[in-house]
């Protein structure tokens, strides 16, 4: 039988490739080097230049016109009982808290302070902007006093919390806002924030002489610009190096294994079988020069093959085996947490994740999560009137508008007719209105007389958001939120 021709993968072909990896690792390597160092280089740089911007603007701005706005500022802020943040963006408190600034966009302190910081950004590259704020120690929060020109995200009398690696300077005020690296979410830039103390020399020793805070936002943009162009140059050069490498280490392969493997390779196809006397000593008279393995090689390889195969086919068998048992284990454990009715996760599942979000609590953790409970009136009404398959069709029609309304929040039934959310992410920031839209949907379903009386689902929620404050748990979130939706429970009641 004729035996077909093998797939052949030359020994040169072999070496440029191994050379090329070898190279390409090399370049990754140098490459994550130098993106690291000069990326470090570049965010310390531009800490310090945003920390000497900020101090070179708190001593040369005009003290008495700084005083004269902050105060103006201040005294609106004290004034205001809501105090409203950034998250209460779009309410009624928000914009009336807002519009109490606007004269004082109109007076001339204002005027000249914003031109000057202006002035300060244009003859300073790379500068972002360049702000006051004034910081409520007792509350944590920054109230933007002048931004270097109007800016929706910082407009003038806006709070801010405090972010964490700022709240050494609740104890000591002239530390300033530490040099630290964001991103802007308006604009989407890097950007590095510093900020120092505006200090009023004619306050008494022991009084509170920092007026407010010079802030600087440095963009990075012309910088990692710079770095990615080293980047480039460097990748240039290191391929031009491994080409180079690959061409020197091809001579070297060839004259130390590829022509006396090719000796051997010639030998072999020009000897006889049929006439082995005329080419018996073909091997032996072979001038090799080598001293090595290659004398061995044909019996070695078959060995080697037939002990690979066989290796290869068990550990074959094996992984099959293990992927098998994974996959086996990984659907018994999403069984395992999840409520068989509705589809979403069960009680377990929940006692886990509270497990996981008390450990971050107990951890001091920056946490952004709430507790929304769900509650299903008149389940065991439904199930004595009508059946418990169509209570079953009411909490899956429940779940299924819990599901549909806070899509990035995890849901859970506690079992029953209670559902758990764990608010995140958008639903966090949002709950107050995906609340009203569960409570329209509720009513809407309530007043359809086309639907069948099990369809007419009743449902009452209350939610609470975590307070790092007062909060030690996920239970005292959940508890909250139980007091809450037992008291729409009853409003639902009233007007029934």
């Amino acid at each position: 039988m004729k035996q077909k021709r093998r797939f052949r993968f030359p020994i040169i072909a072999k070496t440029i490739t191994i050379i090329f990896l070898l190279g390409i690792v090399l370049v990754e390597i140098a490459m994550i080097y130098f993106s690291l160092v000069t990326s470090n280089e570049a965010k310390k740089s531009s800490k310090e230049n945003a920390t000497s911007l900020s101090q070179t603007v708190a001593l040369t701005i005009d003290l008495d016109e700084t005083k004269a706005l902050t105060s103006m500022i201040v005294s609106i802020y004290d004034s205001s009982e809501t105090k409203p943040g950034r998250d209460q963006e779009g309410t009624k408190e928000f914009e009336e808290y807002m519009a109490m600034f606007e004269p004082v966009k109109q007076t001339n302190e204002y005027k000249h302070l914003q031109s000057f910081l202006n002035a300060i950004k244009v003859a300073n590259k790379d500068t972002d902007g360049i702000y006051l704020g004034y910081v409520d120690y007792t509350r944590k929060k920054t109230i933007y006093v002048v931004y270097d020109q109007e800016n929706e995200f910082y407009p003038t009398g806006i709070i801010d919390d405090l972010y964490e690696e700022d709240y050494p300077l609740l104890n000591d005020h002239h530390l300033g806002f530490v040099a630290s690296i964001f991103t802007d979410e308006a604009t989407k830039e890097v950007l590095v924030t510093a900020g120092s103390p505006i200090i009023d020399p004619t306050v008494p020793e022991g009084s509170e002489d920092v007026v407010c805070y010079a802030l600087v936002d440095i963009t990075m943009t012309s910088i990692r610009a710079n770095v990615r162009d080293g980047i480039v140059r460097l990748f240039v050069y290191m391929i031009t190096t491994v080409f180079l490498i690959s061409i020197i280490g091809v001579i070297v392969i060839y004259f130390l294994f590829l022509r006396p493997i090719n000796t051997l390779r010639n030998a072999a196809l020009a000897y006889d079988t049929k006439t082995p006397e005329k080419n018996h000593e073909v091997f032996s008279n072979l001038k090799l020069y080598v001293h090595d393995e290659i004398d061995d090689l044909a019996q070695a390889m078959k060995k080697m093959e037939d002990d690979v195969y066989n290796k290869i086919d068990e550990l074959t068998k094996t992984n099959e085996a293990l992927v098998e048992s994974q996959q086996y284990a990984e659907k018994m454990t999403e069984l395992a947490n999840k409520d068989a009715l509705t589809g979403v996760r069960n009680k377990a599942a929940y006692n886990k994740f509270c497990e996981e979000l008390d450990a971050k609590i107990k951890a001091k953790e920056a946490m952004r999560f709430g507790v929304a409970m769900v509650d299903l009136n008149y389940l065991k009404n439904i199930n004595d009137e009508y059946g418990h398959d169509n209570g079953d069709i009411a909490l899956i029609k429940v779940s299924t508008i819990i599901c549909g309304i806070f899509a990035h929040s995890p849901v859970f039934r506690l079992g029953g007719d209670e559902f758990v959310i764990i608010l995140r992410n958008k639903d966090y920031g949002n709950a107050k209105t995906l609340i009203q839209e569960f409570n329209d949907k509720i009513d809407g379903l309530v007043k359809d007389e086309d639907l069948l009386p099990y369809e007419q689902v009743s449902a009452a929620i209350g939610y609470s958001k975590y307070d790092d404050e007062k909060d030690t748990c996920v239970d005292d979130v959940f508890k909250r939120a139980d007091k809450a939706m037992y008291t729409r429970k009853r409003e639902m009641k009233k007007h029934n």
